[in-house]
């Protein structure tokens, strides 16, 4: 893979899919997973769309859709800030795409690019091969949602639902960060990921630390069982 250019990217739906398939089969390669790539969609978002279809997209797959009635305003807003100005990408298992912040990317280089989708399908990859483990996750989160909306000043059934989603969420984004990590040392290099310290990124240091946490605390898990060739186990570890 060669690397790209100073300019900043043109993202377009179709850049996404023809990225997507030149680095599909090194994912592929170092997780042995099918990615079904002629069912994966593609697409571009912009950053005002983020919130919408990133968060609220994902919960209105699982059947949540009125949760954020719970928070006040201003939760809303900062939530909406965080995840519109730090996430460069997500996959959606309900709709089978991956989508791309167009702002948040298009500073970055081809290969930084195709590093980010890497890590987005590794995800599709966790989906297509073990699907029960992100349906237990989602379970997990009506169940936490039903949680609070019953008003039950007794917290701790919501700590063992958090308790419960915390372990997986952290094997499932260890395991890709792991392999953008053995993405960018053996094929790209000289990738280059936007990067911007603002206020959003120090909120999401201050106020996100346990979801930044998911995406390093299983790396040496994980490193160990790839070295012992018993990844997998890690997944069935949890039923998935």
């Amino acid at each position: 893979m060669s690397g790209g250019g100073a300019q900043r990217l043109h993202l377009t739906d179709s850049l996404i899919r023809a990225e997507v398939l030149q680095v599909a089969p090194v994912v592929t390669l170092l997780t042995g997973w099918n990615l079904g790539l002629d069912t994966l969609g593609c697409r571009v978002l912009p950053k005002d769309r983020g919130y919408e279809e990133l968060l609220l997209g994902r919960l209105g797959e699982i059947g949540i859709h009125d949760w954020q009635d719970l928070l006040p305003g201003f939760l809303e807003r900062m939530l909406e800030y965080l995840i519109e100005q730090n996430t460069l990408a997500a996959y959606l298992p309900g709709a089978g795409e991956i989508l791309v912040i167009r702002e948040n990317v298009d500073d970055s280089n081809l290969d930084g690019l195709r590093l980010v989708l890497g890590h987005e399908l590794v995800h599709r990859g966790q989906h297509l091969a073990h699907g029960p483990l992100l349906a237990r996750v989602d379970e997990l989160l009506k169940q936490a949602f039903a949680q609070i909306h019953s008003g039950d000043p007794n917290l701790q059934p919501l700590l063992q639902i958090m308790g419960q989603i915390r372990p997986i969420m952290t094997l499932l984004e260890s395991h890709a960060a792991y392999i953008q990590d053995r993405l960018r040392e053996a094929y790209l290099p000289e990738a280059r990921i936007e990067s911007h310290f603002n206020l959003a990124t120090l909120l999401m240091r201050l106020v996100g630390s346990s979801k930044v946490a998911q995406y390093t605390d299983g790396l040496p898990q994980v490193a160990a069982a790839v070295a012992s060739g018993r990844v997998e186990s890690l997944y069935e570890g949890f039923g998935g």
